[in-house]
């Protein structure tokens, strides 16, 4: 089951409101990026989508409603229709998954030894060979992150152990916040063994390293691939907007939702920020007002100015001589002084 499209008629910020989930094809996409400022309502899609599928008969117009594919059959949910769920869905009307902002997608003290306990029942193998399975499988799926732990074992009474880049053996307790956000987010989808859902999950940026925020979207896509799920995900994170193809990203504003984007992945930083995301200036309102001061110094060829002189001191003393506005303002003065020559 995939979502194509969502349209949410009185709710909150939302009013005769619709955005699309497919591609160019008219295909429901694998991955769906919801981009934009706070405020935007991206966390409200989530929950909108949910509370829909779920029939959460909650405070909003019953005439919003999801368009669904379901083994390639198109058909529309929404509040009223109480029995479509149930009858029309089959087997399919718990495949939703929504993992909001403020939730830790499970604790992996209880997911892990609970995998690996299942996983010697079944298998009817030793602990050691299931421990070195799962060490296997777990640095497949984190293979481009280069992260500083991996897998050890679990003991007699379900504790987590790992290895750190020196080959000490340490509790779970004991490894950072980020890698147990990693291991949480990502390793509970492949342990569940999840298959034919959508999974809705907010903020999936939380207590991440950068580097890993601009990895887990592929590790996500490669996840929805082999399991044929849609993985729709809300964030504020340039670096997985950076990471995303822009046919996926959908991108909130004031005067509704931008789905053609015309670039993104490998974005630098800056450019997810002012070209994507709308940001006026990345730099701090005081700093941006110094620079700007310090060009209408060098439009009016001022250069030698004692306040152009202090004034690019101060900002040279505050930002370093390798900031890209006072190296292009160098290489303005020198041309100017080329030219005046």
């Amino acid at each position: 089951m995939k979502l194509r499209k969502l349209y949410i008629d009185d709710y909150k910020i939302f009013k005769k409101f619709s955005i699309d989930f497919t591609d160019k094809d008219n295909k429901p996409l694998d991955i769906i990026v919801l981009a934009g400022i706070n405020g935007s309502g991206k966390t409200t899609i989530l929950e909108h989508i949910f509370n829909i599928y779920k029939n959460q008969n909650i405070l909003f117009s019953r005439e919003s409603y999801l368009d669904v594919e379901v083994d390639g059959v198109n058909q529309q949910l929404n509040l009223e229709s109480q029995a479509i769920p149930k009858a029309g869905l089959g087997n399919h009307e718990n495949n939703i998954e929504y993992f909001p902002v403020n939730t830790t997608l499970n604790n992996i003290k209880d997911f892990m030894p609970l995998y690996i306990e299942n996983m010697i029942y079944q298998e009817d193998a030793r602990a050691s060979e299931i421990h070195k399975l799962i060490r296997d499988y777990v640095d497949n799926v984190f293979k481009d992150l280069n992260m500083s732990i991996r897998f050890d074992s679990r003991d007699g009474v379900g504790k987590l152990y790992f290895r750190n880049k020196n080959g000490d053996k340490i509790s779970i307790d004991n490894i950072s916040t980020g890698e147990k956000t990693l291991i949480s987010k990502v390793l509970y989808l492949y342990f569940k063994g999840f298959t034919n859902k959508v999974i809705l999950i907010d903020e999936p940026e939380l207590s991440l390293h950068p580097t890993w925020q601009s990895s887990i979207l592929r590790i996500y896509e490669d996840f929805a691939n082999k399991n044929n799920c849609q993985i729709i995900i809300a964030t504020h994170s340039p670096h997985i907007i950076g990471s995303a193809k822009s046919e996926w990203i959908r991108l909130l504003t004031e005067d509704g939702v931008i789905d053609n984007i015309s670039k993104s992945y490998g974005l630098e930083f800056d450019k997810v920020l002012t070209d994507i995301m709308g940001l006026e200036n990345l730099r701090t309102p005081d700093v941006a007002k110094q620079i700007n001061k310090l060009w209408e110094f060098l439009e009016d060829e001022d250069y030698s100015s004692n306040e152009y002189k202090n004034l690019y001191k101060e900002l040279e003393h505050m930002l370093g001589n390798l900031d890209k506005d006072l190296i292009l303002a160098r290489l303005e003065v020198a041309k100017l002084k080329s030219q005046n020559a």
